[in-house]
This record gives C-alpha cells, structure tokens and sequence, in this order.
C-alpha cells in the first residue's frame, strides 16, 4: 500500500494541469487558416509544424513594436500593442530561423539611424556656422540617437535613456538569451524591473551618478522577443516568482532527430520574405506616425462575452488543478491575447484590405479567436515550465491534496465532516482547518461551509 503512495508521488514529479495535457503543444492548423493573408509567406518560411508556430509567435512579436499609436482599453486602462515572448530549444532544433524575423523591423531600424545622421549633419554645419560668427554654439541641442531595436547588453542607464531618445518605444532582440541574462546579473545592467513597468506601460525613472541627470520614462511602450537555450531560459528568469515570468509568451521547440535536406531549392527565400514584409512596415509606420489622433481599438459587446467567458474558464479551470500560482500567467494571457488581436486587426486592415485610412475601431472575429488560441497554447508552454522549476514540486504535490480534500466534500458541509474526510485521506485537522480559511470555502454559519466553485461542476455560461 505505502508502495502505491509512493508512486502516486512519483507520478507528480512533473505536474502539470489537466488543461495543459488535453492541448496539443503545436498550434492548430485552423489557426493558420484565419490569420491575416500578410502573415502567410511569413509562416511558410517554416519546414515544419513548430517553426511554424514559432515564425507566427515571433513576427507578431516583432511587429508589435512596430505600431506607433495604436491602443486599447483594457482593464479601464490604455494598453499598447507590445510583446514578450521567448523562443527555447535545444540546439539544432531549429530556434536559428527566428534570426530572419530581424529584417521585420530592419527597414524602421534604419531609417530612423538615417535619420539620426541626416540631424548630426545639419547640427555640426550650425555649430560651425556659429562658430564662425563667434556665437556660443553649447545651447544647441544635439540630436537624440533614433533607433528602433535596442541593444541586449546595454546598461541601465542606458537602456532608458535610449528608450527616452526614441518617443518611448523599442525593441528588444536577442536570439541569445544569454546576452540579456548576463546584463540582469550585472550591477550596472539590472533592468529587470523596467522591463516588468514597461510590461504594462508603467513610469520609470533613475537618476544617473556620475552628473545627477534624472531620466524618466513616462508610458514606455516597448517589445521583447527572446531566443535560447532551456538553461539560458532558466538564468534569465530562475523562477515564477520573478514577475517577468508572467510577462512572456513561451514557446519550447523540441529537438528532430532528422538531417535537413540543405541542398533543397525552395520557391521562397526567408530573407527576402521578411525584407519585404518589413519594407511595407515602414510604411505603415510612417502613416500611424502622421496620425494627429491615436487610433483605439476595441471588442465588440458580443467578442468581450466570448472573451470573459474563455478566460473565466481558464481561471477557473487552472486555478483548481493548480492553485494560486498561475493566476499571473492566466490573466496576464488575457491581455496578451487582447494585444494580439490589434496586432492582427491592424495588419488585416492597412495590407489584407488595403485601407489607406484609419480603422473604425473594431477587432476582426477571426483575429480574437486566433489571439486566444495563440495564448491557450503560450499558457500550456508556460505551465510545462513552471512545472520544472525549484519548489513548484513541492506546491503542486500540496495543492493535489487540497484538492482530493475539496473532491471528496459535499457542496454544503459542516467541520466536524471536513475533519472526518480529512482523516480518511491523512490530513491533520490543523491542515483541514488551514484549508478552510484559505481554500475557495465560503462560511454560512458556525462551523458551516460551502464550496465557492464546486470543482466537478461545469462553469457558468455568460
């Protein structure tokens, strides 16, 4: 008997909800079916099913820190379109393909650094100019460095102050996540709090010591899109109580025990498929930029009842196989996959459309349904490694039992019969009594309970 115990135990070792295992790991082809038409040469870059997946998650990634004045209230709060998300994998998984979605944002990048040189050169002429006229040319100001993506090993100070340069918005691309991991580890590079503030736009300031010069970000509005290792992943965010976390989209690749077919002569090149979707990137940077008026998107009351009652159910769902530590995760995918929708709302607009004028306001059925599904898939991999990491074993083997406990209860009950269920599955009555106070009981009357959310009941329809 106690040997059956133990390997029930054992059993749990890698435990991970009953949701995570009823989804395949690999984003349905239905999926693909409804995204944007602008996305497709994108995706068929891939050989396979998970480079698909991960060409769909990064480029998104990627071109979400491409869409300047765009918005939408979430939460009565204004969200911006920006992404994180890391891509890990063994080596020679494939993870090396993701290198071409650099060239999405390749032509912003240059044109803005363009940019920067054109405003050097005309303010090295005005300085001599004033020179010759013996003006003091020290109060002119110097032109800010435009850039788009932002350098991983940059310092602190030096990440927001490029950030403050450049209207509050970048990229941050890395397909070594070591580079970053090693700049958090470092006294002078440690931002990892403003990369959880700019997460949810929220203000970050510092004060540099060498001459005192406050910097602050106001409403940063910036992307992430990571690539590494599983080891390099766990030295960047070394467990899910570090607030990144919850912030990214994971994608774990799986290594093909198959040698490519290198010589093979396919119709599409990578380089020059992202090239070109970057050059009309652009574009459509360049028009939201001239925009006098940020452009708002939003649900429509039917899309919102299916989004509250998709997440709602995940909530529920999560929470009662897994308990309080994936809430973060969970509601932070909402807003992920809200994000996501104007990404591909806004794409299926300006190039699936071709519309030259602003959209009304209203996020296509077909980019929701894709959004939610990107992050129900995002939330599988998330949970593999939460799973996998230090003390998670521990808490997901204690929140079974809770759960065992809550099973075996009725929907109404009194303590004296929680403490007899207790005993029959070896729980003291201190534990029983705990799990009263902190489990999903409400108290109706002197030593009276009932279950909030009955776990064998289906959830409530809206």
């Amino acid at each position: 008997m106690s040997r059956a115990i133990n390997e029930s135990e054992k059993d749990d070792g890698f435990y991970v909800p009953n949701l995570v295992h009823s989804v395949d790991g690999l984003i349905h082809d239905s999926v693909y079916d409804k995204i944007p038409e602008c996305l497709r040469p994108i995706v068929d870059i891939g050989s396979n099913r998970q480079e698909r997946d991960v060409l769909l998650i990064g480029a998104i990634t990627v071109i979400s820190g491409c869409l300047p004045n765009i918005y939408g209230l979430y939460d009565n709060r204004m969200v911006y379109p920006n992404l994180f998300a890391f891509i890990d994998a063994p080596a020679g998984a494939g993870k090396g393909i993701l290198n071409h979605l650099r060239l999405l944002g390749k032509p912003i990048h240059m044109s803005r650094i363009e940019a920067t040189r054109a405003a050097m050169e005309g303010f090295e002429e005005r300085k001599s100019e004033m020179k010759s006229k013996n003006e003091d040319p020290s109060s002119l100001p110097v032109p800010k460095q435009k850039l788009l993506f932002i350098p991983a090993n940059s310092s602190a100070s030096s990440f927001i102050n490029t950030l403050t340069e450049n209207d509050e918005m970048g990229i941050l691309f890395s397909t070594e996540a070591d580079t970053l991991a090693n700049s958090l580890t470092q006294d002078w590079g440690n931002f990892s709090d403003v990369l959880r503030c700019a997460f949810h736009h929220e203000s970050v300031e510092m004060q540099r010591r060498a001459n005192r010069e406050y910097l602050v970000v106001v409403e940063p509005r910036l992307s992430v899109m990571l690539t590494g290792t599983n080891g390099q992943f766990k030295r960047l965010i070394p467990n899910t109580e570090n607030g990144l976390f919850s912030r990214f989209m994971f994608y774990t690749m799986k290594s093909v025990p198959q040698f490519k077919d290198v010589f093979s002569q396919r119709d599409t090149v990578p380089g020059q498929v992202c090239g070109t979707l970057g050059d009309r990137l652009l574009e459509l940077f360049q028009r939201l930029q001239s925009y006098l008026e940020p452009v708002q998107l939003s649900l429509n009351p039917h899309q919102q009842a299916h989004f509250l009652k998709s997440y709602s159910s995940f909530t529920q769902t999560l929470y009662a196989e897994s308990g309080e530590r994936v809430l973060a995760t969970v509601h932070r995918s909402g807003l992920i996959a809200f994000r996501i929708a104007m990404i591909l709302s806004i794409l299926r607009h300006f190039f699936d459309l071709d519309r030259s004028e602003p959209p009304k306001g209203l996020i296509h059925d077909h980019d929701l349904l894709v959004a939610i599904q990107i992050t129900i898939h995002t939330m599988q991999h998330s949970l593999v490694h939460m799973a996998d990491m230090p003390k998670n074993l521990e808490i997901s083997l204690k929140h079974k039992k809770m759960e065992r406990f809550i099973e075996k209860l009725p929907n109404e009950f009194t303590r004296v019969e929680a403490n007899d269920i207790g005993k029959k599955i070896n729980i003291s009555t201190a534990t029983v009594s705990r799990y009263l106070v902190q489990g999903p009981f409400e108290r109706l009357g002197y030593n009276k309970y009932k279950k909030l959310h009955p776990i064998n009941e289906e959830p409530m329809s809206n």
